[in-house]
């Protein structure tokens, strides 16, 4: 295998990024200055860990011949099958601070594609849920709480086909497959959170309802740092996983890194040493929770490049479990078919991240709408004063939510 990055090749030097030749005018304010004045000194971070990587590929005996031992192939562009692509979202600041509490909502849905057929019902639906909290610890578990409302959508669906009205064959995840907070934490913590242990159970009965109806389950994760490689090959690489792979693979090329049944357990070890902690108790762990959902153990890791061009030339990183019996490469090539040019991501994934957005913007407007219903209910007993509770605790952020006017 030739060196990867072109211009990157042992011996080269750069001479100039040219980059950001065309930047946006921004006004430099001490503020602004201060923070270019970091460039510098991220450029030779990140330079760093590239150059690092290339010399573990060259330097390290065995290391390379290693990466090309891991099964690889060529994508063709397979017809995709009915599916259906499901995803949630909740507000990235977890939700309005407000004097009485938090408030907080969770949308999810799901996006028919590959010509899926449809009898007596819609082949794409969105759910919403809100809550007004008052605990740092309850809109802390908000993540859990959005994975809970997508694994019951994704339930829906299954419904759907159980009963005849949906033709899918293939279900897409915007995101992990298997939230990894049942991967990661002791059988104890999980069934000591009743979140978590709602999340376990209806995970576990999401795949084997799938099992049972022969559906294949991916998720295309997006945001991707992991370095399962590293329990591979046996050492902690200079780069996370898709940062490899996005290198080494060529477009229409992809890899497999394996099952989690293979990769969890020493991959925790390798945790485990990055933060000064015992690697015989977090593998314990991780097997101890494979071990009581076995099922998570069977998704299998891959990533692939598109043959698509696209202007990222990342790779895909994607979890699967392949219960329809399809095959994966044929997956993987489905999943290249559907390719968005502008993102490089299965279209589907990008539609329903569109479809399911939640602009912090409707916060504002379902505060409004509880304070006039409030305001009613209040009025007879003459206590509108409690009004204030659904006021802004920082009003200078209160721009985040407020709607946007047109420009005169």
């Amino acid at each position: 295998m030739a060196w990867p990055i072109e211009g990157l090749e042992p011996g080269y030097r750069p001479d100039a990024p040219g980059v950001f030749e065309e930047e946006e005018e921004i006004e430099l304010t001490p503020a602004v200055q201060s923070l270019l004045e970091t460039s510098q000194w991220l450029a030779e971070q990140i330079a760093g860990k590239i150059l690092g990587f290339r010399e573990e590929y060259y330097g390290v005996e065995g290391l390379r011949e290693a990466l090309e031992r891991l099964p690889r192939g060529r994508l063709a562009a397979a017809k995709p099958l009915p599916g259906v692509a499901i995803d949630s979202t909740f507000p990235l600041d977890g939700g309005m601070d407000l004097v009485g509490g938090h408030l907080v909502a969770v949308v999810a849905g799901y996006v028919g594609f590959g010509g899926l057929r449809t009898r007596g019902v819609r082949p794409y639906d969105v759910y919403a849920r809100a809550r007004f909290v008052d605990s740092e610890d309850t809109r802390r578990l908000l993540p859990v709480y959005a994975k809970l409302v997508e694994k019951a959508v994704a339930h829906r669906v299954l419904g759907y086909v159980e009963q005849g009205s949906m033709d899918a064959r293939l279900l897409l995840f915007d995101g992990e497959l298997v939230p990894y907070q049942l991967l990661f934490k002791s059988q104890k913590a999980v069934s000591r959170s009743r979140l978590l242990a709602k999340l376990d159970e209806s995970m576990a009965q999401l795949l084997e309802r799938a099992r049972r109806l022969g559906l294949t389950l991916v998720g295309v994760v997006k945001r991707s740092y992991s370095r399962l490689l590293g329990a591979r090959l046996g050492r902690r690489l200079s780069l996370n996983d898709k940062a490899v792979m996005s290198l080494l693979l060529g477009s229409g090329e992809y890899l497999v890194l394996g099952s989690f049944e293979e990769l969890l357990p020493r991959y925790a070890e390798i945790i485990a040493v990055e933060k000064s902690a015992e690697p015989g108790k977090y593998r314990g762990i991780v097997e101890e929770r494979l071990r009581a959902r076995r099922e998570y153990g069977r998704v299998t890791v891959a990533f692939y490049k598109p043959s698509l061009a696209h202007p990222s030339q990342q790779a895909v990183r994607v979890e699967i479990i392949d219960y329809g019996g399809l095959g994966l490469e044929n997956i993987l090539s489905m999943l290249n078919k559907l390719t968005n040019p502008a993102t490089g991501l299965p279209y589907p994934i990008d539609l329903v991240d569109e479809y399911t957005r939640l602009e912090s913007r409707m916060l504002e407007l379902l505060r409004r709408r509880i304070i006039g219903h409030l305001a009613e209910m209040l009025e007879a007993l003459g206590g509108s004063g409690a009004l204030v509770l659904l006021g802004h605790t920082n009003p200078e952020k209160r721009y985040v939510y407020e709607p946007r006017r047109g420009r005169r």
